[in-house]
């Protein structure tokens, strides 16, 4: 026979895979769930026939790790996003100053009398402008 023992601590009734109940201190139950969330090796509590009982499911630390996995792919995903949306305003960039240069060479070299058609200089370059190249002027204006 067994012999009883009084405990004054609260208790906490636990049921075995196997169906048997039986009751465990309430403070080594949360130790047992505390090692268990921290991701420690389990002291295993037995059931009066020996079988083990260990806290089943998730850990909280694994539940931490794959939350911190996924906040570390969408900051990767929004780093990559702002990379290429900076090289595309690079080049957007670029090309406008290119334009911008393309323009002025051709203001100053209609200033200086050539003609941005054929290349040739004259002294009254407007003149030429309307009387040789109409559609010049035309598209200007559209």
């Amino acid at each position: 026979m067994g012999t009883l023992q009084e405990n004054s601590g609260q208790l906490v009734v636990m049921r075995c895979w196997c169906g048997i109940q039986h009751a465990v201190p309430a403070s080594l139950r949360t130790e047992q769930l505390r090692q268990h969330n921290d991701g420690k090796n389990v002291m295993g509590v037995y059931c009066p026939l020996g079988h083990t009982h260990v806290p089943a499911g998730e850990r909280e630390v694994d539940r931490l790790q794959q939350r911190l996995q996924a906040e570390k792919r969408i900051l990767e995903a929004e780093r990559e996003e702002h990379a290429q949306t900076r090289a595309e305003l690079d080049h957007t960039e670029h090309r406008r100053r290119a334009e911008k240069a393309a323009k002025t060479r051709l203001k100053k070299r209609a200033a200086a009398g050539v003609c941005p058609c054929c290349n040739r200089t004259f002294e009254n370059l407007a003149r030429h402008m309307q009387s040789k190249h109409p559609d010049f002027a035309e598209a200007k204006r559209a």
